[in-house]
């Protein structure tokens, strides 16, 4: 049986698709982390003691865009519409069945670096509400 990876998905910030970089889209659903302690039972016996890391209970979206005036335009608008911003992704596979994420309450966390140049290209991070699927 074969599967399709998620490799070509479509991305909407705000309700505007986005022509991303092949290959740059990435994310992380916002379940947090998990720490594991070493608690001590006496006579050099230990149990793990495990608990939710809440500080780390966000998504994160990062992907890469093309440079144009166009999208330099619209990330002033996503970095100034701070926990505004929502993303969509979507992707249909070989079936006609739509895997899709919706990110909310976004923001973009990093200041991008705009690399002028034929090839270049802009880093876009984002962060907010955990992933709704």
């Amino acid at each position: 049986m074969s599967t399709q990876a998620l490799s070509v998905p479509a991305i909407q910030v705000n309700n505007d698709t986005i022509g991303l970089v092949p290959n740059t889209f990435k994310y992380v659903s916002g379940d947090g982390d998990v720490n594991v302690r070493a608690a001590s039972t006496g006579g050099g016996n230990t149990i793990s003691v495990h608990t939710q890391d809440a500080e780390t209970m966000f998504s994160k979206i990062m992907f890469s865009v093309y440079v144009t005036t166009d999208l330099i335009s619209k990330i002033r608008d996503w970095k100034a519409n701070v926990a505004g911003n929502t993303v969509n992704v979507v992707q249909r596979d070989v079936g006609g069945k739509d895997f899709s994420l919706a990110f909310k309450g976004v923001s973009m966390t990093n200041d991008p670096e705009v690399n002028a140049a034929a090839d270049g290209v802009i880093e876009i991070e984002m962060a907010g509400d955990k992933i709704q699927q």
